[in-house]
């Protein structure tokens, strides 16, 4: 069976993947998005909170602390003894190619309309009083958030400094598994994810995580 070439990220809830958004929107939290407008979750932030998800699992078990050593490297690593590498978790190639061609050689005023339509088509606006370090409205900061709709499908791609061996995709996996949230106010219920690896083929993504995690669908599900 292929080995997996992609960590999907499935946006359950209202997401905020703070950034500069390409169309300038003014609000007080924008989005990041790309150079055309599409919202994606920049590689560093996605490989962030795996880390976290791997801590997670070594707690559970210990046995996997070499392996998340060999996958995340060490605290803060982005050098060579970190064998994980992953790209930006953005829409689908296709999707991205057609809001590209749609983009093409057009006058930059109807560039600048197509890259907000593109942001808002993905994205929506909220509102909130900001709150004091006691919970306490801050009378006239009502601030302006923009959010990533739940529904997209964002897929990074997957590349290893060196091939990993077993140990390392049961740790991959169930880092995955244990990142559930991204992005700011987790703690208020916003981007909630799912994060699962996925390969080549037919096997959904779920099955594929929980394959190279050693665990069962009901484990898996808790």
């Amino acid at each position: 069976m292929a080995e997996p070439d992609r960590i999907v990220v499935d946006v359950v809830s209202p997401a905020l993947f703070v950034g500069a958004g390409a169309g300038g929107s003014g609000v007080d939290t924008d989005v990041v998005t790309d150079a055309h407008g599409i919202p994606f979750l920049p590689r560093h932030r996605l490989a962030a909170r795996l880390r976290a998800g791997a801590v997670s699992a070594v707690r559970a078990a210990p046995e996997l602390a070499e392996a998340a050593r060999a996958v995340f490297g060490t605290a803060g690593s982005h050098g060579p003894d970190r064998a994980l590498r992953l790209g930006d978790a953005a829409p689908s190639e296709p999707v991205r190619a057609a809001v590209a061609w749609a983009l093409a050689r057009r006058p930059e005023a109807e560039r600048a309309a197509l890259r907000r339509a593109v942001t808002e088509a993905y994205t929506a606006m909220e509102s909130g009083i900001e709150v004091d370090e006691y919970g306490v409205a801050v009378p006239g900061r009502l601030r302006t958030h923009r959010v990533l709709l739940p529904g997209p499908r964002l897929g990074a791609r997957l590349r290893w400094a060196r091939a990993p061996d077993e140990e390392q995709w049961r740790c991959l996996a169930r880092a995955c598994l244990a990142v559930t949230q991204s992005g700011l106010k987790a703690s208020r219920g916003r981007g909630r994810v799912d994060v699962r690896l996925a390969g080549p083929g037919e096997e959904d993504p779920h099955a594929t995580t929980l394959r190279l995690a050693g665990l069962g669908v009901r484990e898996g599900r808790a």
